[in-house]
């Protein structure tokens, strides 16, 4: 017997998910309502109202979004998780503004899932007991007084010990009590309107719970954003109730809110992260996949005798393995601050030790290479470890640029140093398939990659950020299918 809240509506197209997902989900204890298309859950949804929807972003027919928003337009405290696919951020973020409860991205992962499941119950719970909490309270105030204006003090002390800002406003929506944690966090002067309080408005809000209320002496229950005394913005869950004149007219109502600001930035992170792991995860399937190639050539060429097939694989399988010591080590430097660890160092013999890096990796692709360094000696303080870490990250995206790149020409790299003043220069300059001005602009941003799924978003972050911290800055000028230049200056005393 399924528990409650444990009861979810599955949406998708692809029969194979449906079977798969709802087995396992079935396995932790779900009941699963399947259904092929948008129109089919519909017509569940508004007959068995399950707690939770599970659907495809991307459906023929009725779309995922199409089915989202007509789920809240009927029912708002139904928790939807939207499944999308890597190449849909625009259309998971435009869900999450339609009120969505999370997304998580295909394949999907169970832990994942498990997580964005239980954050929907926790939600549904948080709903239920504070209807609860707003029914006690509503029952204890009646108890005490049928008519709260006249008698406000006696309730001011259970008012200040709630855990909730609560205020009781008037048929004009002005204030005409307000508990000392709604004092601490607004301005609850009496007869202040309340969209003054909240949101420094002149008008009332859109879709007001306590105008419906006063309309329909209903509880009602709705989530906004509001502003505190301090300028902070807050997210605050509000429940509204009726308080009765002896002849049965709503004569105040009473207003009471939670603040789930925190609730809130919690499940945005979670939601971020689930997109940054599952692009990690299909950056290291890719090299995997490269790795699979690699053995396989090498496996094959050494039970025929075949050199020059185990030399291919020999040599993927290397570079393959290089490309994932670094993609680690990007993770790492990522995921722990590291500090600097900076000594004097010759500018020549680093650059030279990358080059001969660098030109290892070039073997067998259609990419020139050349050197401009300065014959100047040239000695920096820096961490010569990390610094090669982030040249290396340039360069190689300096590679993927020029494979991109489709125009006909030989296709060139070139890595420079030179000095000026106190500062020493690195140039990387590609004659790839270049960048516009959004590019450019989210080029350094964690996790951006205009790759696609073969990018991870990792390598100019961590390279930006090692810059920085050796106190020195990255210039990028570039064109689409103009190439790209790559500008890395840092102070020679390693002073920020």
């Amino acid at each position: 017997m399924p528990k409650p809240n444990h009861t979810i509506l599955l949406v998708d197209d692809e029969e194979s998910i449906r079977k798969v997902l709802g087995l396992s989900l079935t396995d932790e204890g779900y009941e699963v309502l399947p259904a092929a298309n948008g129109r089919e859950a519909l017509r569940l949804f508004r007959e068995l109202k399950p707690p939770i929807v599970l659907t495809d972003i991307k459906m023929p027919g009725m779309s995922g979004l199409q089915l989202l928003e007509t789920i809240k337009a009927e029912s708002p405290d139904t928790e939807v998780i939207m499944i999308t696919g890597h190449g849909d951020m625009d259309l998971a973020i435009k869900s999450l503004k339609m009120e969505a409860t999370d997304f998580i991205t295909k394949p999907i992962n169970d832990d994942i899932l498990a997580i964005a499941l239980k954050r929907a119950r926790d939600r549904i719970t948080m709903r239920g007991k504070l209807v609860d909490y707003t029914a006690r309270l509503e029952r204890l105030v009646k108890q005490k007084s049928g008519r709260l204006n006249v008698s406000q003090q006696s309730y001011r002390q259970l008012f200040d010990q709630s855990p909730c800002y609560i205020t009781v406003q008037n048929p004009d929506l002005q204030l005409t009590a307000a508990n000392k944690r709604f004092n601490d966090e607004f301005d609850g002067r009496i007869g202040m309107h309340c969209y003054q309080a909240y949101k420094q408005r002149t008008a009332p809000c859109p879709d007001c719970p306590v105008i419906a209320t006063f309309d329909d002496g209903e509880p009602h229950q709705s989530e906004m954003q509001v502003t505190a005394r301090s300028g902070d913005q807050c997210h605050l869950f509000v429940a509204t109730a009726p308080l009765f004149d002896d002849d049965g007219t709503v004569a105040q109502v009473i207003e009471m809110s939670t603040n789930i600001t925190e609730l809130r930035r919690l499940q945005d992170r979670l939601a971020s992260l689930g997109l940054r792991i599952g692009s990690i995860a299909h950056g290291v399937k890719g090299l995997l996949t490269n790795l699979d190639g690699g053995m396989y050539l090498l496996e094959s060429g050494l039970k025929k005798q075949d050199r020059a097939k185990t030399a291919e694989g020999l040599e993927i399988v290397k570079f393959t393995t290089d490309r994932v010591r670094r993609m680690i080590l990007d993770i790492l430097y990522f995921a722990k601050e590291r500090p600097l660890q900076t000594r004097l160092q010759d500018m020549h013999k680093l650059v030279e030790e990358i080059a001969v890096t660098f030109k290892a990796r070039l073997q067998d692709q259609p990419i020139a290479f050349e050197e401009r360094f300065t014959e100047i000696p040239l000695k920096a303080q820096i961490d010569a470890t990390v610094l090669r870490t982030a040249l290396l990250n340039i360069l190689d995206n300096a590679v993927d640029a020029c494979l991109e790149q489709t125009c006909e020409g030989t296709k060139k790299i070139v890595f420079g140093l030179s000095a000026k003043r106190d500062y020493v220069i690195f140039d990387i300059i590609d004659n790839g398939v270049g960048m516009d001005k959004q590019t450019i602009d989210n080029l350094f941003d964690l996790f951006f990659s205009s790759k696609g799924h073969r990018g991870t978003g990792i390598g100019l972050f961590v390279a930006h950020q090692i810059i920085t911290q050796h106190g020195g800055t990255i210039h990028v000028s570039s064109r689409r299918n103009q190439g790209a230049h790559f500008r890395v200056v840092l102070p020679i005393a390693g002073e920020h």
